[in-house]
């Protein structure tokens, strides 16, 4: 029996090939856009899941406020946690701190600079189990580490390393004790190796126990089986009134709260983020967005079928009439929306097989080197396959149940507003996406071209030489020689060290001031930073009182640059007013710094945050820090040939490594820019698969409208008045596709809008243009087979009456 139904299925595909191939094709589409948002959302979801019992794994963070305002909300909190968990918490099976630093990393005459080397205590294995190829994970002694294979083999080649030394910045000898397998790229602990933090203790650096004052480690926990967050979290909050009551005396309060692992990749706005990368309202996003893809395609499916069920009047009405059940027209049905979905499901996944790869490329994606399991793409593959079959065979059957049994009118009569409205909800969808587009690309220009306050243009940026490290003022003093060779040379204006570079984070985040002659003790928190006299001049900053700091290092002890906003914290009328004024860091021991100068506001980091309050002391910066140089030279290879020589002339055993100042600051905007490509590949998606709809539409109105159109040539009727009366209730349905999508865009891409601080407004020649780019599309699909139905020959229509 079923056999019957599926050969009578194939005959009728057969036999209305045009359709089939356009159901077929828009599916097909449908189906492959979603697949790769589906992939790109598994593994955005999947980040640190691969960890043995991630879901009990939790990072601590930390927020602390000073008379109700907030004062710090981070992922880092206090050494001592690190003891106090292991000591006082029993809910909790293991727990580690990690330290994350960028260093250079030397076997031999081999080195890599910037390398993440994440410094972590005796509990990382039992926090974070890695997979050990060679030796053993054993951070208790100091100066021992593992490091990933892929580094193991670019370090020592194919030489085990197991018991040999690897350099790490200025010579520090670690002893390698194993080689892991590299960590997926769907993890937030983005480093390659993991060094004894004890390593710090034995150089004194730090002390056996850490105090509650400096939030600056990165605490984990992986409670027992059945103790939920909730519990640890109280036990962990009871720290505050028994080890931190010094935050009472200065008017303070902290608060403790646990983070999930496979929560750690999603932005959530916290100081000192390690590994975030994603806002999840943009995976929401991108989910609705290939939900409407889909649909589109599900809705030509159904107009089409029940379109060709009118055309299939006839034969479906001596079905009836020869005694056919309701059963026996919806397994028909059935039949052909079970070939017609296979076949899109076997196409679209051979095309997201095919594409995968060069989709990753394109979108720098990682889903090339992701693994996904394969049964989590056939079950929504099936989902979506099932639910195309049962919706639309279920509406075209209850669409020819309704058939008169004689004449087949009511059925044309009683579905007709609802695929008008399927029609117009394509045309929606359509005209929201390329509103969409065009928002999300005239945000990203708007960043762009913003006015920073400064000028990032022509501005080179090097790391900091890892080998003078321990060299103190004579890593200071190396630079400075190193700057003045620098500048002798034509090709270069001005150079500066920092500890920051514009586009990145600041890493102090935390000062607090109190105003000697005033008093006055904002509640803000003010972003540190190194600079020295360089620093205006290589960032183009505009000095609005003071003066810069002096040539002479000696000369700027115990003084301070601030920004405006610094300014009006500290209750300052004018930039003026605040230049010979002390301010004191808060703080045990604290000496005061004088206000010598008053920079103009600038952007530090991206438009989504706003300016805040800044200040620059003239320490020089360790750990690396960066050299910031602008380059007056057009010929920017030619400069970057000649600060290589210079570079390796004063720090031979640093790799010179440099980037662009304007591209760092924009990498900032990478996820919007990948979201706004997204966006244009799903707009050109929908806009085809609804123009296939539509010509699959129009061939059957017009089918259904041939003896009209013969009737009404025959009585004198031009081609134009012939055009116009086939193409008018497309026009129409896309005005009101245009009146119901402009309200829709507008809330939905304001609220996107609202993630950025600072943001581009919604032009109504946005709907213009979306409005206008649908119509055009429609007329333009529907105008050629009007026109050649038009110019037919009436008699053609007219012979079988």
């Amino acid at each position: 029996m079923f056999r019957i139904y599926f050969i009578t299925a194939f005959r009728s595909l057969l036999k209305n090939r045009s359709v089939s191939l356009i159901n077929i094709l828009g599916l097909t589409i449908g189906l492959t856009a979603f697949l790769f948002i589906l992939h790109y959302l598994i593994y955005e979801t999947s980040y640190d899941r691969f960890f043995d019992g991630s879901e009990r794994v939790y990072r601590i963070n930390m927020t602390m406020a000073k008379d109700g305002v907030s004062t710090y909300e981070g992922a880092q909190t206090p050494r001592q946690m690190y003891f106090a968990l292991k000591q006082e918490l029993p809910g909790v099976e293991a727990n580690t701190l990690t330290y994350l630093e960028r260093c250079l990393i030397r076997n031999g005459i081999v080195g890599y600079s910037d390398q993440n080397v994440l410094w972590v205590d005796a509990g990382f294995e039992k926090v974070f189990p890695l997979t050990m190829l060679q030796g053993k994970a054993d951070f208790k002694k100091p100066l021992t580490g593992v490091l990933s294979a892929s580094k193991a083999k670019a370090l020592f080649g194919t030489e085990s390393p197991v018991g040999k030394i690897m350099k790490v910045n200025e010579g520090m000898p670690v002893e390698v004790t194993g080689v892991f397998a590299d960590l997926p790229s769907n993890t937030h602990l983005d480093a390659e190796y993991f060094i004894s933090i004890n390593t710090f203790v034995y150089y004194k650096w730090i002390g056996e126990q850490g105090d509650w004052n400096w939030p600056g480690w990165w605490n984990y926990i992986r409670l027992k089986p059945g103790v939920s967050a909730a519990q640890a979290e109280v036990g962990i909050n009871g720290f505050v009134d028994r080890h931190m009551a010094f935050l009472k005396k200065e008017g303070k309060t902290a608060h403790f709260k646990l983070q999930p692992l496979p929560d750690l990749h999603f932005l959530r706005g916290l100081q000192s983020e390690f590994g975030a990368g994603t806002n999840p309202k943009s995976l929401v996003n991108l989910l609705i967005v290939g939900l409407l893809t889909l649909l589109i395609a599900w809705i030509n499916f159904v107009n089409l079928s029940t379109a060709q069920s009118v055309k299939r009047t006839h034969e479906i009405l001596i079905r009836k009439l020869i005694g056919a059940s309701r059963l026996h027209i919806w397994l028909q049905s059935l039949s052909e929306s079970l070939i017609i979905n296979v076949m899109a499901v076997i196409l679209a996944y051979g095309l997201y097989l095919v594409l995968m790869i060069p989709f990753a490329h394109f979108f720098s994606l990682p889903l090339g080197h992701a693994y996904i399991p394969g049964e989590k793409i056939a079950f929504f593959l099936a989902l979506a396959c099932l639910t195309g079959i049962v919706f639309s065979s279920i509406y075209t059957s209850v669409s020819i149940f309704r058939m008169g049994a004689f004449t087949g009118r009511k059925e044309v009569k009683g579905k007709s507003g609802f695929k008008k409205g399927l029609v117009i909800a394509q045309l929606v969808i359509s005209i929201v996406f390329i509103s969409g587009t065009i928002i999300v690309f005239k945000q990203i220009r708007f960043m762009q071209n913003y006015q920073l306050g400064m000028k990032i243009d022509r501005v080179l940026i090097l790391s900091g030489p890892a080998s003078t490290n321990i060299l103190g003022e004579g890593r200071r003093a190396k630079y400075l020689a190193f700057r003045r060779e620098v500048l002798s040379d034509p090709r270069f204006m001005a150079a500066t060290a920092t500890m920051n570079v514009p586009g990145q984070e600041p890493r102090w985040r935390s000062g607090e001031f109190v105003r000697l002659d005033a008093g006055v003790q904002p509640g803000a928190v003010f972003c540190t930073n190194n600079a020295d006299d360089g620093f205006i001049n290589t960032y183009s900053l505009k000095l609005l009182a003071g003066q810069n700091f002096s040539v002479t290092p000696a000369n700027n002890a115990n003084k301070i640059l601030i920004n405006e906003s610094s300014a009006r914290k500290l209750g300052f009328a004018n930039a003026q007013d605040a230049i010979g004024k002390q301010i004191v860091p808060t703080g045990d021991n604290r000496k005061p710094v004088e206000i010598i100068g008053v920079v103009a506001d600038f952007h530090n980091e991206g438009l989504h945050k706003p300016v805040y309050p800044m200040v620059w002391n003239n320490d020089h910066p360790y750990e690396f820090g960066f050299y910031s140089i602008r380059v007056n030279n057009p010929n920017m290879q030619e400069a970057v040939a000649q600060l290589q020589k210079i570079y390796k002339r004063h720090f031979p055993e640093d790799p010179f490594n440099y980037f662009f100042a304007d591209e760092l600051f924009n990498r900032q905007y990478f996820s919007e820019v990948r979201f706004g490509k997204f966006y244009i590949l799903l707009t050109i998606l929908s806009l085809s698969i609804a123009c296939l709809g539509l010509y699959g539409l129009l061939l059957h109105y017009i089918n259904q409208k041939k003896k009209e159109i013969g009737i009404r040539k025959v009585n004198g009727a031009q081609v134009s008045e012939v055009m116009l009366f086939i193409n008018r209730n497309f026009f129409r349905w896309t005005v009101i596709a245009f009146v119901i999508a402009c309200p829709l865009v507008y809330w939905m891409m304001n609220k996107w809008l609202q993630d950025f601080a600072y943001h581009t407004d919604i032009s109504w020649w946005i709907f213009a243009i979306a409005g206008l780019v649908t119509l055009f599309i429609t007329v333009l699909t529907v105008s050629w087979q009007s026109y050649k139905a038009s110019v037919g020959n009436p008699a053609d229509a007219l012979k079988y009456e």
